[in-house]
């Protein structure tokens, strides 16, 4: 029945492309990266985690198979979050990977170390593709080996900006901050937006890996809490002291609600007391938007983070859902034409269309679509869109995650534990799950 449907699916999208005048990329010049003819058909199963996401690959791949190569056949498989990774740890241990699969950045490791990923780089050479264009944040955590050979393409993105409440700007005669305004632009603000009396916060921005610490820590220069390759933990490093230390002092001045307050170490709790007027400027990723479109009853906007005074760097955590392909599959040269397909600019418009997930690709045209997509608003949106450009992608991992998470976190931010020493013991612990201290 699915099969029946694609094939439905893909006469449809032939016609519609057909009636189209103007293909979305043409009206802004060459394509950033172009699919090309697969050199012959074969099978290939596929896994995603995400129903939703299905629909959307489903769509692609059928425009691939209808027009770059007849004949293909993909069998689109849905694991749920909930068993996906499970699952696909016992069948990396087996030898039975499916030929391509989405990945996540905290999870890549374990498979590239293994070598059960085929090595997408040669292929980015032959097709011509300069991996470049997709930013340090999307691509980095997916690089692998002494070259930095790129094993993935990404699917998406999601990045971290400041939600601010333009009533409370207003209130306090503060102009609105803008791309470029400074770590002491933004306590400058949090200072004079607090007000002790009426129990509101001039901010919330330290919790957890992906929105919290960890893009102060990146704006100094500082990978945040691991290196890239896991080779060691960089929470006692100077720049990552730093950033730890000013958010501290804004905690403890009374600019910052504790975690108690907040009522988790989740951005989430965090979010939902920006939405109920109690934090007048708190990070949220692009994720939030449409939360804060339908929640939010006051005046808002988004701004890029601020700016590290010396550095002059605003960092964002990225996180990118990757397409890689398993390393024993009986048809590399199709599995890899099928990602190039995913990644480029025809197959990518049809996240950008749908909403919600912004599209990997850099095309300004589906970055616009994607903007579009929320509806006429005045919503700064692109601040998210920008934060892609030199942003700093996941290198924390699962078996870290509840002591970078909530841990330190609450030590920091709850119980007034110094700095350097919720650091140490942090460490102390990040260190034993470093490969080179499980082998």
């Amino acid at each position: 029945m699915r099969k029946a449907k694609r094939q439905l699916v893909a006469v449809l999208l032939v016609l519609l492309m057909s009636a189209l005048a103007l293909p979305v990329n043409a009206q802004d010049g060459e394509p950033v990266i172009q699919p090309q003819p697969c050199e012959e058909p074969g099978q290939l199963t596929m896994w995603v985690w995400d129903e939703a996401w299905a629909e959307i690959i489903g769509a692609s791949i059928d425009q691939w198979a209808a027009e770059y190569c007849p004949g293909a056949e993909v069998d689109l498989q849905v694991q749920p979050w909930g068993q996906y990774w499970d699952l696909l740890q016992t069948n990396a241990a087996g030898g039975d990977l499916p030929d391509v699969f989405n990945m996540s950045q905290p999870f890549f490791y374990f498979y590239a170390s293994n070598d059960v990923l085929l090595d997408l780089q040669p292929y980015w050479d032959q097709y011509g593709v300069d991996t470049t264009v997709w930013g340090s944040g999307m691509v980095d955590p997916y690089r692998w080996g002494e070259a930095g050979d790129l094993y993935a393409a990404p699917v998406n993105w999601d990045t971290i900006a400041i939600f601010y409440n333009k009533d409370m700007f207003d209130a306090a005669g503060l102009e609105y901050p803008s791309a470029g305004w400074t770590w002491d632009d933004f306590a400058a603000a949090a200072e004079a937006l607090t007000n002790a009396d009426e129990d509101i916060y001039g901010a919330e921005v330290y919790l957890e890996f992906q929105a919290g610490y960890p893009n102060w820590i990146a704006a100094t220069g500082t990978t945040p809490v691991v290196e890239a390759g896991r080779a060691r933990c960089t929470l006692a490093d100077e720049g990552s002291i730093e950033a730890l230390t000013f958010l501290q002092n804004l905690y403890q001045q009374g600019y910052m609600p504790s975690v108690s307050i907040v009522g988790s170490t989740s951005p989430d709790d965090a979010f939902n007391l920006f939405a109920s007027g109690r934090i007048a400027m708190v990070a949220g990723g692009s994720w939030k938007l449409p939360v804060a479109f339908e929640e939010v009853p006051f005046n808002w906007d988004v701004v890029q983070l601020p700016a590290h005074p010396e550095t002059g760097l605003s960092r964002s955590i990225l996180h990118a859902v990757g397409y890689v392909a398993s390393s024993r599959t009986e048809n590399p040269d199709l599995a890899a034409n099928l990602i190039l397909f995913l990644a480029s600019d025809e197959g990518q418009r049809y996240f950008a269309e749908a909403g919600g997930v912004a599209p990997a690709n850099p095309s300004p045209a589906l970055q616009q679509l994607w903007i579009d997509s929320f509806g006429d608003s005045d919503v700064n949106i692109q601040a998210f869109v920008d934060a892609t450009v030199d942003s700093q992608g996941v290198t924390a991992f699962d078996e870290i995650w509840d002591a970078i998470n909530s841990e330190i976190v609450v030590q920091i931010f709850d119980l007034d534990v110094p700095v350097e020493e919720a650091v140490a013991s942090t460490c102390e612990f990040i260190e034993t799950q470093l490969p080179e201290q499980q082998q």
